[in-house]
This record gives C-alpha cells, sequence and structure tokens, in this order.
C-alpha cells in the first residue's frame, strides 16, 4: 500500500514537472548512446580483431625482403622456438606507386605497393572476397576493405595504378580484410591480389617495382608475436650486418594495438563526452529538485501532516528519477540500434574491418549501472534536506524562501532605466539558477572549441598531428642501397631541392638494470636540421654516446634522463646516455633516436642509405619524384612521395573524425537549448504572480521579455566565452592526456582563433533564440489570470 502511495506521488511529480522530465530523458539518452557505444566499442574490440584473424587463419608475422637469404631465414624461423609454420610466395613491391579511382574522380596520391598472385594457393591469411564481382575479369585486382568503408570504392571501378609516367589500369572485383594490411594508418603499403596474367605482366615490367619475397608465419602464441619479430629482427642482423632498413617485418601483436589505436580515442572521447552529459543531468537533476521542493513545499508539509515519513517522501522522489532514468536509458539504448550503421561505419573506416554493432548485455548492465548510480546518487543527496523540513515550517512556507538579501539595484536610487534595472535585480537575484545554466553552457562550451580544434588538425591542417605522430615532413623519400653517397650529393645539388637530410631507422633493442624493451630508433648526423622536433624534455643526442628516449620506453625500463643505457645490435653492445625525452605517436609510442656517430659505434662501417628531401615552395613533387627516377634508373634505389604517403594515412580518419564532430555539436546544441529552455520555463512558472502585477502596473509584454534578456544574455554570453576560453587552453592539455598511453606528453595543437569567437557566437546566438521562443509565452499573461496554475 504505501508502495503505490510513493508510485502515485512520483508520477504526479513527473506529470507538474513534463519540462523537466523531458529535459533530464533526452539527456540520460544521449549519456546512454555515447556511453554504450564507447564501452561496446572498447570492450569488444580486441576479441572482434582476433576473431577476424582467426576466420582466415591470419598470419601471426610477416617479413618481406628482397628474396636474397630466403634459405638463411627459414632457418631462422626454425630455431626460434615458438615458430610452428610458414608459407612463401613471390611479389612485386613498389614503393614509388601513385593510385587513382577514376570512377569516383579523386586525385591521384602516394602510397607503396606490394602486389601478390590471387591464385596462389594458401592456407595463412587466406584470402576472402568481399562484394566479389560476378565475373574476375583479367586485369581485376582485390583491394583491402579499408578502400570500399572509407573511399567510397566499388565493385567494377577502375583503379588507376602509376609508377611515374607508367600507367595500367586495374578493374575492383572485390575486398578483403586482412588485419596487418588493414589500414594505410598502420602500414603505409597496400597489398593487392591480381591474377596469374596480371601479375605476370607486372612481375616483367620493372617500372612497375622490384621482386621481393614475401612469407607468413605462425606460432604458438598469437599474444607473443612481438618477442617473435624481437627474436627474428635480432638473428637476422648476423646475416645482414651490412644493411639496415632492406627488410620490413609485422607482427600481429603490434598490428592489433596500432590499427586500434585511432578508434580507441574515438571511443574514449564518447565516454568522456557521455560523463559530461552526466554532470550536466546531475545539475538539471539538482536545480529541479531544488525548485520542486520550494515550490511545494506547502504539499510536503501537507504529506507529512497526513502521516507520511519524510522518508517516503524522499523515496517518491528517488523512485521519479528511477522513472525517468529507465525511461531515458531505454530511449537511448534503442537509438544506439538505430543508428548502428553509422557506429559501423565509423568503426570499420578506422580499423579497416568489417565491424558489426550488436546488443552486448554485460555492455548494458554496465551502462545501466553507471548512469542509475549517478543520477540516483545526486537525486539522494539533491532531496536529502526534505528530511530537515518539519511540518510547521513547511506549512509556514518554509523560511528559506524569504529573501533577506542585501538590495543591489534600489529602484529609487538607480540610474538605470527602470526595465533595465529590473532586469538586473532578475539577474542578481536568481544567481542559484543563472549558476546552473553558466555552468552548463560553460563546459558545452568548452567541449565545442575541443571538437572544432580536433577536426581542424585531423582534417584541414595536419601539420600538428604529423608532428604528434612523430614523423618528418619531407616531400620526398629516397633510399639507396649502392652509391648511396654519391647519389645523395647529386639529389642535394638539384635544383627545386631546398635541404636534404639522411635520416635513418632501425628496430633497436635497449637495456636497462635487467630490463629491455624494443624501439625504432632513428639515426641522423645533426637533429637540429629536422624540421619536426619531437623532444620534449632535455635535448636530441649530439655526441656519439648519447640517446633520447620516448616516455613509454623509459618507464618500460625504469630509467631517466641521465641514467646509461645500452643498445645491442648484432652481437656488439654500446653504452648511451640518455640526454633527453622524446613522444611520438607511431610505432606504439616506442621509440629512441642516436646520432650517425654513435650507430656507427655499434656498426663501424656504417652508411646512411634514406635521404629526406625538403622541395622548394611551388616544386611539384610528382614530378620530381619521376625526374628521380629516369635519371637513376639502372641504380637500386627506391623513391617515394613521402608526405603525400602521410597525408594519406590520415585521410583514413577524416570520416570519423567528420561524424564525431558533427554529432557532438548537434547534441551540445539541443543540450543548450533544452537546459535554457527549462531554466526559463520554470523561472516564469515562479514568477506568473510577479510578472502579471507588473502588467498590470502597465509593464508591456516586450517590456518584461526585455527583463528577461537582460537577466539571462550575461550569463550566456558570459558562459560561453569563458568556457571558449578554457577550451582554447585546455584543448592540448587535454589531448594529451587523452594520448598518453602512447607516450605523448606535449600537444601542439592549432586551436583558431576565430573557432573561439565562432563558438561565443553561436552559442549567444542559439540562447538568445530559444530565450526568446521561451519568454515569448510571456505575452500569454494577463492580470485577471495571475492567481491561475500556471502559464500555458
Amino acid at each position: 500500500m504505501v508502495v503505490m502511495k510513493i508510485l502515485m506521488i512520483a508520477t504526479n511529480n513527473i506529470r507538474k514537472a513534463k519540462v523537466a522530465t523531458a529535459t533530464l530523458i533526452i539527456l540520460i539518452a544521449i549519456a546512454t548512446i555515447f556511453l554504450y557505444v564507447g564501452i561496446s566499442v572498447l570492450s569488444n574490440l580486441d576479441t572482434f580483431i582476433d576473431g577476424k584473424n582467426a576466420e582466415t587463419n591470419g598470419a601471426h608475422f610477416i617479413s618481406i625482403t628482397d628474396g636474397s637469404h630466403d634459405a638463411a631465414i627459414d632457418q631462422i624461423y626454425e630455431s626460434i622456438d615458438s615458430y610452428v609454420s610458414s608459407e612463401r610466395e613471390e611479389g612485386l613491391m613498389s614503393m614509388s606507386s601513385k593510385y587513382q579511382n577514376v570512377d569516383t574522380g579523386e586525385e591521384a596520391y602516394s602510397l607503396s605497393t606490394l602486389f601478390l598472385n590471387r591464385e596462389t594457393p594458401r592456407d595463412i591469411s587466406r584470402v576472402t572476397i568481399i562484394d566479389e564481382a560476378a565475373q574476375i575479369p583479367e586485369n581485376g585486382v582485390i583491394v583491402p576493405y579499408v578502400l570500399k568503408i572509407a573511399n567510397g570504392y566499388k565493385t567494377g571501378d577502375t583503379l588507376k595504378f602509376m609508377v611515374d609516367d607508367n600507367t595500367t589500369e586495374l578493374e575492383i572485383a572485390g575486398f578483403y580484410e586482412d588485419l596487418m594490411f588493414a589500414s594505410p594508418s598502420n602500414v603505409s603499403m597496400y597489398k593487392l591480389y591480381v591474377g596469374d596474367r596480371q601479375f605476370d605482366e607486372l612481375m616483367n615490367q620493372p617500372v612497375y617495382g622490384s621482386k621481393c619475397s614475401y612469407s607468413a608465419v605462425i606460432t604458438d602464441d598469437i599474444d607473443n608475436t612481438e618477442a617473435f619479430e624481437s627474436q627474428f629482427t635480432k638473428d637476422l642482423k648476423t646475416v645482414w650486418p651490412e644493411r639496415t632498413g632492406s627488410y620490413a617485418t609485422l607482427s600481429y601483436g603490434t598490428m592489433k594495438i596500432g590499427v586500434a589505436v585511432f578508434i580507441n580515442i574515438i571511443m574514449a572521447v564518447l565516454v568522456a563526452f557521455s560523463i559530461i552529459i552526466l554532470a550536466i543531468a546531475a545539475i538539471v537533476i539538482k536545480f529541479s529538485t531544488t525548485t520542486h521542493i520550494e515550490n511545494n513545499i506547502k504539499n510536503i508539509g501537507a504529506l507529512e501532516a497526513m502521516g507520511y515519513t519524510s522518508g517516503q517522501i524522499l523515496g517518491s522522489i528517488l523512485v521519479e528519477y528511477l522513472m525517468i532514468t529507465a525511461v531515458g536509458f531505454a530511449m537511448g539504448l534503442g537509438a544506439s540500434v538505430l543508428i548502428s550503421p553509422v557506429i559501423t561505419n565509423v568503426v570499420s573506416s578506422s580499423i579497416g574491418l568489417r565491424w558489426t554493432t550488436g546488443i552486448y548485455p554485460r555492455t548494458v548492465l554496465i551502462s545501466l549501472a553507471v548512469i542509475m548510480i549517478s543520477v540516483l546518487g545526486i537525486s539522494y543527496f539533491s532531496a536529502f534536506k526534505i528530511k530537515k523540513i518539519t511540518p510547521l515550517a513547511a506549512l509556514r512556507n518554509g523560511i528559506e524562501t524569504h529573501h533577506f538579501g542585501k538590495n543591489r539595484a534600489p529602484l529609487e536610487r538607480t540610474k538605470l532605466s527602470l526595465n533595465m534595472a529590473m532586469g538586473y535585480k532578475s539577474l542578481v537575484f536568481n544567481k542559484r539558477q543563472n549558476l546552473i545554466a553558466g555552468l552548463i553552457i560553460m563546459m558545452l562550451s568548452l567541449v565545442t572549441v575541443f571538437s572544432f580544434a580536433a577536426y581542424y588538425n585531423f582534417a584541414v591542417d595536419k601539420s600538428a598531428m604529423i608532428k604528434l605522430i612523430g614523423l618528418e615532413t619531407a616531400e620526398v623519400q629516397v633510399t639507396a642501397t649502392e652509391n648511396e653517397e654519391t647519389i645523395f650529393d647529386e639529389i642535394a645539388a638539384m635544383p627545386g631541392v631546398e635541404d636534404t637530410v639522411k635520416l635513418d631507422s632501425f628496430d633497436g633493442v635497449i637495456k636497462y638494470d635487467k630490463k629491455e624493451s624494443g624501439a625504432s630508433t632513428r639515426i641522423t648526423e645533426d637533429y637540429s636540421r629536422l624540421k619536426v622536433d619531437t623532444c620534449v624534455k632535455g635535448r636530441m643526442p649530439v655526441n656519439d654516446n648519447e640517446i633520447a628516449l620516448t616516455s613509454i620506453v623509459l618507464n618500460k625500463l625504469g630509467a631517466q634522463m641521465g641514467d646509461t643505457v645500452s643498445i645491442d645490435y648484432n652481437g656488439t653492445t654500446r653504452e648511451f646516455l640518455v640526454v633527453g625525452v622524446t613522444q611520438q605517436f607511431n610505432m606504439l609510442g616506442r621509440g629512441a633516436a642516436i646520432t650517425t656517430a654513435g650507430m656507427k659505434k655499434l656498426m663501424p662501417v656504417y652508411q646512411e642509405k634514406n635521404l629526406m628531401i625538403y622541395l622548394v615552395d611551388g616544386e611539384n613533387t610528382k614530378s620530381f619524384v619521376t625526374r628521380i627516377n629516369n635519371q637513376y634508373a639502372n641504380q637500386n634505389i627506391q623513391t617515394a612521395s613521402y608526405f603525400e604517403s602521410i597525408e594519406m594515412m590520415l585521410d583514413s580518419f577524416e570520416a570519423s573524425i567528420k561524424i564525431v564532430v558533427t554529432g557532438c555539436l548537434g547534441i551540445i546544441a539541443v543540450i543548450i537549448v533544452f537546459v535554457m529552455f527549462l531554466v526559463i520555463r520554470v523561472r516564469i512558472l515562479r514568477e506568473r504572480t510577479r510578472l502579471g502585477v507588473s502588467k498590470a502596473l502597465g509593464f508591456t509584454s516586450n517590456q518584461l521579455i526585455g527583463q528577461i534578456l537582460i537577466s539571462q544574455m550575461p550569463v550566456i554570453i558570459g558562459a560561453s566565452a569563458l568556457g571558449a576560453v578554457a577550451g582554447y587552453f585546455a584543448t592540448n592539455p587535454l589531448m594529451a592526456l587523452m594520448l598518453a598511453a602512447n607516450g605523448i606528453l606535449n600537444c601542439e595543437f592549432y586551436v583558431d582563433p576565430g573557432l573561439v569567437l565562432l563558438t561565443i557566437l553561436g552559442i549567444s546566438m542559439l540562447g538568445l533564440a530559444t530565450v526568446l521562443i521561451v519568454a515569448n509565452s510571456i505575452r500569454k499573461i494577463s492580470p485577471c489570470r495571475m492567481f491561475e496554475e500556471g502559464v500555458d
């Protein structure tokens, strides 16, 4: 019986507070969408990728070499304890290739290519074709699935494959999934499958690339493939002691983490945004509960006088919010299912694999628990003061309802106009409501600036993102394995070249105090000549005994600046003093840097084989690459449009960023409208008597609406300005915090002041429009009806 009475009070409260109820339901629904989607992807991505790899018996490790040491490589495989089996096939590697989809009208872009024969029997990394053509033509090509989901490629499209002035047209006959080559953001290379005839045609034309040996390996522990790669790389250097960078290796563990990094960041942003929305919901609950208690204090006193305990009345409020939460959560969960195609597209385009969105019971329960505990917790603390209200105080309308504050704008002495003074008095009097609205608007303004900045740096100007990744901004990269010193000197003297820097790297093993960590180790003679400075603490190495390490490597080793670490290279161990801390997003944040002189301590015969070329403004990259390839056609060199490859890698993120930012901005607009609608609506209801009396005294509806504007617009403009300015200064620290797991300590995203001003203007105009629309209900108030139940 008591339960039914509490339920009846709760439902009655909901009917009387329709606007607050609707606002809370929408906020909880939005929070549910973000929280459920974020947690479902974050918690299921790992097993999803493993499952995808298992479907095709995907490789655990891949090596790509020139084929000159195949027998020795087989011996190395067999010498590693975790080795199970492997398959080798011949391929064609092109480092200077370009692509263009003729049917989509896209511009040609540069990306390295690995061609394999589609008709070669293989048990490891079997090719399962998606959207396969009814009949595969002779020039048919099977391309990565990411091109379908992120670039809009379709079966039947004509794909131009270009190397310098040589062009071959291929017809897309389907798509495939392979974690190792799922996304160009993970490996800057397309693996393409063509038929026998097309494969032989390409292999017989050296202008398209060089032959290579492609090996796929299965180990007995897919979770320990990085150790296999480390041992293989170490043993391979005994076969190839005089060369660096002349082979490529990919491990499942590294690729799995790398392919998921970006989508994990997006999902973490969604979870963080859901927490912000829950915080806004908490503010609304606090505001609504306090307003409800003030407006119904006599009813509360009457209920207590009738025998209801304060605990039962408090329970009715909790039941009220429990019902609202249940409805909001159900709506949010239903909306999550409805927008699943969008989520599928975002995740699939980021990881290059077909993501399937479904209902995950464990995620549903976690999301429900988080939202329910948050809502009920704030509801309890907001309504707890009911227990302190006595029937006598409540029936006297509550001492708290009387105002004893100082009169900040006495009408008889003010120099302001009467309407302006009334608006100002209302601004001061409604401090709590204004503070609540201001806090919400400030948080949303900050998130808006953050969203704009993220979009700008990911999709418009990618230079800051490239620096964060830790890559150089050279237009062209040339790799030579013979006569390199002569070739590099000739290239540096070419017209159109602004500068050149010799920059190599190798997979090093850094050791300290019985601990070790793999690291992609950069080598150059003078780090001050690089265009991208990745050092965030200390300095880059100058002497031959100095090294800079990323925070990821330092933390794994338990070392810090000033310590001495060692590098083991092909049986030679040398010690290096840590003089700086660097950061990089690529290679999972595991990086190191030594000088050329330092490398020669490890390998006295070391010679730089990689040249970064910076062109003068206006120099055509494509023409320059063609000139290099033509001039050194008989030399063993590889040339690539380096900067174009990086931009292509980042382009795969652009569609996802657009969807997320657009969704966030739309939701921010909805929240602002509903919150301002709630605040103004409640205020008008509370002040209906004063408004009616004001009309009776001669105030017009426009004057009263003006008072509302005077009392609200300073809050909206001020809060949006504070939030936008806070966003301007907080964007980079927040981004660095989000990327801390990848070793990022500092972030230098460009935050356009124009976007800050646009945020302030946009939110202010949206707030103004909402206030005007809601305040327009004042026109319906008439003095003769001012004591009626409320304003329609």
